[in-house]
C-alpha cells in the first residue's frame, strides 16, 4: 500500500470515525501531540488522555503497516519534529506561507523533505506528492484550530540547512537520498528566533491554545555535545514559559517523562503516565502531591471547629478528667488570641 493509495481512504475513514466516536468521559484530559518519541503518545493514552488524531489510518491495514507510515504515532503524521524551527516551518506551511520541498529519489519517486521518515515509499510524481502534502497540512490546520492543549516534545535532532532558503529539514533515514546540505547549528539565538516564529503562528491559528513544552531527555550514551544541546534547550524553554502567555514548561514534568521513557520502563508506569497526563492538561503539581498540607478550605474548616464553644468545653472537660487542665487552658488561650 503506497501513501498515494491511502489518501482518499484516510479522509473517508476519518469522517466515519468522527461520526461514530464515543462520547468522551466527563473530566477526561484532551491533548494533541506533535512529534516526539511515539512511546510518549502511547504512554499518554495509557494514562487516560484523549489524544486527537487528525490523520487516522485505514481500518483494514495492519498495525505494523500503519506504524511504518506513522499513523497513530502522534496527533498528525508530521514526523518526529522535536525542534522549534521545524515546528515553526510546519505551522507556516499549514497557513499556506511556504511551498513544499521534495527530494527526487533514484527510482523516480519524490520524498517530502519536511517528513522524510513518514513516507518511506515516496510518491510517484509531483502532482501526487503536492496533493498528498496539502491533505496533510489541511488536516493539521484543522487540528490546531480545534485543539485546547498542544503538547510539543522537544529534543536536539540533527537538522540540515538549505543554503538557498535558510530552511531546516530533518536528516533523512537510511535509504533516502537528500541534497548535500550542511548540518544546522543550534544556538540560543537560533532557538529563540524559531520559538518566536512558532508562537506567532500558533497564536494566529488558535488564540486560545494552551501550549505545553516537554524537553525530552538526551538518549542514553549521548555525546557531551548532545547533552549540552538538551541543557541549552531546557534553559531556553524555561525562559519562554516565563515570558509567554498560555505556555507551560516544568522541569519536573520533563523528569517524569524521562522516567516514563527510560529503557526498561517504570515499575508503576500506568500510574506515572496518569500523573504526566494531568500535568500536561494543566494541573498544578502541588495539587497532585498526596500527604501534603491541607488545602486552605479544609484548614479554615478545622479552625472554625476548634473555635466552636461547645467543642472547646467538651475538650476541656475530657482533659481535666485526665489531669491535663493546664495544657487545655493554654490551647484555649491561644485559640482565643488568634481569633481576635
Amino acid at each position: 500500500m503506497s501513501d498515494a493509495e491511502t489518501t482518499t481512504t484516510t479522509t473517508t475513514e476519518a469522517e466515519a470515525d468522527t461520526a461514530s466516536a464515543r462520547p468522551a468521559p466527563q473530566g477526561a484530559v484532551r491533548l494533541s501531540v506533535l512529534g516526539g518519541d511515539p512511546a510518549l503518545s502511547q504512554a499518554l493514552r495509557r494514562g487516560g488522555a484523549l489524544l486527537a488524531d487528525a490523520e487516522p489510518g485505514p481500518k483494514q491495514a495492519s498495525a505494523a503497516l500503519l506504524a511504518r507510515f506513522h499513523y497513530g504515532l502522534a496527533s498528525a503524521r508530521a514526523g518526529a519534529l522535536g525542534d522549534v524551527r521545524l515546528l515553526a516551518q510546519l505551522i507556516a506551511a499549514a497557513q499556506g506561507e511556504a511551498d513544499p520541498v521534495f527530494w527526487p529519489q533514484p527510482d523516480g519517486t519524490l520524498v517530502d523533505a519536511a517528513r522524510p521518515g513518514v513516507d518511506p515509499a515516496g510518491l510517484p510524481d509531483l502532482a501526487s506528492a503536492t496533493a498528498y502534502r496539502q491533505a496533510h497540512l489541511t488536516a493539521l490546520a484543522r487540528l490546531l484550530a480545534e485543539t485546547e492543549t498542544l503538547v510539543l516534545p522537544l529534543g536536539a535532532p540533527t537538522l540540515l540547512t538549505d543554503p538557498a532558503s535558510g530552511q531546516v529539514f530533518p536528516r533523512p533515514p537510511a535509504g533516502i537520498h537528500a541534497p548535500d546540505w550542511p548540518k544546522a547549528r543550534m544556538s540560543a539565538k537560533d532557538l529563540d528566533a524559531g520559538f518566536a516564529r512558532l508562537a506567532e503562528g500558533l497564536q494566529a491559528l488558535n488564540p486560545a491554545l494552551q501550549l505545553c513544552l516537554i524537553v525530552l531527555p538526551a538518549p542514553p550514551g549521548a555525546r557531551a555535545e548532545t547533552r549540552a544541546s538538551h541543557a541549552l534547550l531546557a534553559a531556553r524553554a524555561a525562559d519562554w514559559a516565563r515570558g509567554t502567555a498560555r505556555l507551560r514548561h516544568d522541569p519536573v514534568l520533563d523528569a517524569l517523562v524521562g522516567r516514563l521513557l527510560a529503557p526498561g520502563g517504570e515499575a508503576d508506569a500506568d500510574r506515572l503516565a496518569a500523573l504526566v497526563v494531568r500535568l500536561c492538561g494543566g494541573a498544578d503539581l502541588l495539587d497532585l502531591v498526596t500527604g501534603g498540607a491541607a488545602p486552605p478550605a479544609a484548614a479554615t474548616e478545622r479552625k472554625q471547629r476548634a473555635k466552636d464553644p461547645e467543642r472547646r468545653a467538651r475538650r476541656k472537660a475530657r482533659a481535666e478528667a485526665k489531669g491535663k487542665t493546664a495544657k487545655v487552658m493554654c490551647e484555649d488561650e491561644l485559640l482565643e488570641a488568634f481569633s481576635k
